[in-house]
């Protein structure tokens, strides 16, 4: 089996700013020179298990040397989008990430958008290795607030005024989408095979999943992706 997770030195990239707050947002296409390599090695003899409370799925850890190699060839345009100084060192961490749940099954935290970390300098990757038919990342803003992005500043406000929100609703099954009652849906970037969408960890976001999904957990047929984040060392 290959195990070349090279960069693929010619991928184009695009820089957005989403949302209200205008947000930056990168987006690779063609992200790695080899991705069947990646594919294989997570259709290979590991084991999955529970992805976390968050994340409805199932999830393994990647090879070390792939977010290695993104994090060396990205450095600096990682670095100049999010406003990172140069000297900031990083705590790398990606796994293979496959949502399994069904919409019908989700927990009630599972049917918000949620983000990772609050720091200014954490960074959030979701490399889509499946296709379209399998949806891709919802942005969103939180109606009660009006937050785009939850900072360490933010956060007690945001939790105290959903978890108000929470308590007064029963909210549907499903994953959050343009119809959810309590937030704003500002962009979604659409799975795309070899696609990478980069942004900082403290925006809210979802998965994008039809409300009908089942999917497979076998990596060559379900939705296969590549969760990996950038937290900032204290410096």
């Amino acid at each position: 089996m290959s195990s070349d997770y090279s960069v693929n030195p010619a991928a184009p990239y695009q820089l957005y700013q989403v949302g209200p707050e205008a947000e930056p947002m990168i987006l690779v296409d063609g992200a790695l020179a080899y991705p069947r390599s990646i594919v294989d090695h997570a259709a290979s003899d590991g084991v999955y298990g529970p992805a976390g409370a968050a994340y409805p799925g199932i999830r393994r850890p990647a090879p070390d040397s792939y977010l290695a190699n993104l994090y060396a060839a990205l450095a600096p345009l990682l670095k100049r989008t999010f406003g990172i100084p140069e000297e900031q060192q990083f705590r790398l961490d990606s796994s293979f990430s496959m949502v399994t749940e069904s919409p019908s099954n989700l927990r009630h935290n599972q049917r918000v958008p949620h983000i990772d970390r609050t720091g200014p300098y954490d960074l959030a990757m979701v490399h889509y290795l499946c296709g379209p038919e399998f949806g891709g990342t919802h942005f969103f803003r939180h109606r009660g607030t009006g937050f785009q992005r939850i900072t360490a500043e933010r956060e007690s406000i945001y939790n105290g005024r959903l978890n108000q929100e929470l308590n007064a609703q029963v909210l549907p099954a499903a994953f959050p989408d343009e119809e959810h009652p309590l937030f704003e849906r500002v962009a979604t970037v659409q799975a795309t095979f070899n696609r990478l969408v980069i942004y900082r960890a403290s925006i809210l976001h979802s998965p994008a999943i039809p409300r009908d999904a089942h999917y497979s957990a076998d990596p060559r047929n379900g939705r296969l992706t590549l969760t990996s984040f950038l937290f900032a060392l204290d410096r």
